[in-house]
This record gives structure tokens, C-alpha cells and sequence, in this order.
């Protein structure tokens, strides 16, 4: 089996920064995999391999075949980034430069300095390498909009640049290489308020992402949101630069997580009709001003502290098995998805 290799003198090893695999996939046409390893000061790696040609590890035999894979995953991941560390002490040297609050910026997070990399296998020995090409296939992270979607943005809700959302991380490890989730934006009075940050990058469709943007102005001209029945998320703001837009601000949801089928089964009668009212009124609210939940599921709705149910998601988009094809983005198709919710709090 093919072992890694140190490449880096020790010197550089000593200023190596924390880094891990943040996404891969694998291609089932073709026999290769790709992998993005970010690092705690705000580089990344964007990685093409064929683990045919480098002979990946297998599965330890010792673990239970009906626990999670993820142990195999993590096992692999380990072994694919490991071979790595030499090249990323080289190019990518230090310490994160922070901002003022002491905390990374969404900018330094959607536009690192970024290396184009590959394994090869030598004597039987891993090393990674820097491709000559700086070409990657994974997306941009940021949707280019028209002037007309930005000025009806502009005109009810705010902006921010990437560099002034500074990303909010509970674990130190994760730091710049984990998504950001919870952010900071401050008001001009200094103020500071905390958001969700949903990104519109690499797999979101462009037509999903201008769908939920359009809902969202419509939800705003609608007056929905000061309704106290309707439980819905507020957008707070957009960050973007120019008519380049990387995601959406939502208001803070301190939350127990999604409804599911085991949370409402765990949870008394009362709470469980509490929920059918807040869902059901809410999505009827949306329709009484021509609006469509569209991915009516129960992943969608987010259970926050006080026991209160909020409806997410507003990309236009569905999920089998909660709405069929035939009439997704309908009203029919919120109350096949909605019908299918009441009968797991039923």
C-alpha cells in the first residue's frame, strides 16, 4: 500500500497551519475524485486524485458493519490530506490576519488564495504536487445578478461586503475550513447582529437562488413578516460585492433543530397541535397573497427554543417523496408536502 511522503524541511513543518478536507466528491463515470482542503489562515487546496492509482486504504474489518461509515470516511479523508502537509507548510506558511474584531471575515472565507493540486504515487510513496494550471471546476461563489433583482434588493433590504461579515465558530479547529453558519454584521451605530449566512455557491442552481431572492422581496412588499401568525425567517440582508452576490443574511434562530418524524413522536399532543397551527397558518398566509412555500418537507421546518415551528426555504426547488415533479412550485404541491407534515404530527 502506497505511504506518504514529507517533502518540507522541518522549519516548514513547524509553521504548517490546521487544515482538513472541507468537501469532496466522487465521480461515478469516471474513476477519479476530487477534494478542496481549506486551512485555518484562509488558503485553499482544490485536489483531482485517482484512488485507483494510489491504492486507497480499506475499510478496518474491525468495525461493526452496521455502525456509520463515517469511521471509513474519516479513516480516508486522513489518509488522502496527510500526504499533503509538506505542500501546504510551503505555500501556505502562518498565521490567519484577522480583522479588528479578532474574528475571520466571510471575504477571507468565499475568496482565499487558492493552489491547484494533485497526488501522485512514487515507490510506492504518496506526494502531492502544485498543477501548473489554475483552473478548478468548482463553481464560483457568487451569483452574478441583473441591475433590476439588485435595485428591488437594494430597496428594501441592506447590503454587506464579504468583508464585513466576520463568521462566528464554537470549535477553534474549524476555523476557515468548516462552512460559515452563524455570522456577525454590525450596524452603523456599531451595533452587532447576529445571522444565518446561506450561501448561493458551487451546487446551488442560479435559478433557485434568484427564485428565493424574488420570494423574499415578495414576502417584504407583502408585509408578512410583521404578522405575528406567520412564522417565517426574516431576510435580514445580502452580502455581496456589486452585482455579484455570495448569499443571504437570515435572522438568528437560536433552534432545537428540523421537525422529524422521532421529535414529533417524542413530543406531547399539545406541542404537536401547536406546531399544525403555527405550519399550517403560516403556509396559508403565504397563499393568500399568491405565494409558494415550494419544498414542502419537514426538513423545512425549524423548531427554534421556545417550541415555536418557522417554514425555511423559499428556493423553489423540491424533494421526492415530499412533492411530485408534476406540480412542485404549485400551491397543490405545498399542501401535498404540507399534508404529509400534519400526518407525522397527527
Amino acid at each position: 500500500m502506497t505511504q506518504p511522503v514529507s517533502q518540507a524541511p522541518a522549519s516548514y513543518m513547524d509553521t504548517c497551519p490546521k487544515y482538513d478536507i472541507a468537501l469532496w466528491e466522487t465521480h461515478a463515470t469516471e474513476d477519479d475524485c476530487s477534494f478542496i482542503i481549506r486551512t485555518d489562515n484562509g488558503h485553499a487546496f482544490y485536489c483531482e486524485t485517482s484512488p485507483s492509482s494510489i491504492d486507497p486504504p480499506s475499510p478496518n474489518s474491525k468495525v461493526d458493519e452496521d455502525e456509520d461509515e463515517d469511521f471509513y470516511i474519516e479513516d480516508a479523508c486522513d489518509w488522502l490530506s496527510t500526504p499533503f502537509r509538506p505542500l501546504i507548510a510551503s505555500l501556505a506558511p502562518g498565521t490567519l490576519n484577522e480583522a479588528g474584531s479578532g474574528l475571520p471575515t466571510l471575504g477571507q472565507y468565499l475568496f482565499p488564495r487558492y493552489f491547484v493540486c494533485s497526488l501522485a504515487a512514487t515507490d510506492e510513496k504518496l506526494h502531492a504536487y502544485e498543477r501548473a494550471s489554475r483552473e478548478h471546476h468548482w463553481g464560483s461563489p457568487v451569483l452574478l445578478v441583473g441591475d433590476d433583482l439588485l435595485a428591488d434588493l437594494e430597496s428594501w433590504t441592506r447590503s454587506f461586503h464579504p468583508s464585513q461579515v466576520h463568521i462566528c465558530y464554537e470549535n477553534p479547529e474549524d476555523i476557515l475550513i468548516k462552512p460559515p453558519r452563524q455570522v456577525l454584521v454590525h450596524g452603523d451605530d456599531g451595533s452587532a447582529t447576529e445571522c444565518f449566512f446561506k450561501p448561493l455557491n458551487l451546487s446551488f442552481r442560479q435559478a433557485h437562488a434568484q427564485s428565493e431572492l424574488a420570494t423574499h422581496i415578495r414576502l417584504a412588499r407583502a408585509h408578512i413578516l410583521d404578522l405575528p401568525q406567520a412564522f417565517i425567517c426574516r431576510l435580514y440582508g445580502v452580502v455581496r460585492d456589486g452585482n455579484s452576490v455570495a448569499g443571504m443574511l437570515f435572522a438568528w434562530i437560536e433552534n432545537k433543530g428540523a421537525l422529524s418524524e422521532a421529535r414529533a413522536e417524542q413530543s406531547p399532543v399539545a406541542l404537536r397541535r401547536r406546531w399544525t397551527t403555527q405550519i399550517s397558518g403560516t403556509v396559508q398566509i403565504l397563499h393568500d397573497r399568491n405565494i409558494v412555500w415550494g419544498d414542502a418537507k419537514a426538513d423545512n421546518v425549524l423548531i427554534d427554543m421556545n417550541d415555536d415551528a418557522w417554514v425555511i426555504d423559499f428556493g423553489g426547488s423540491y424533494t421526492l417523496g415530499w412533492v411530485d415533479k408534476e406540480i412542485a412550485g404549485t400551491v397543490d404541491g405545498d399542501m401535498q408536502g404540507l399534508s404529509k407534515i400534519m400526518s407525522i404530527l397527527s
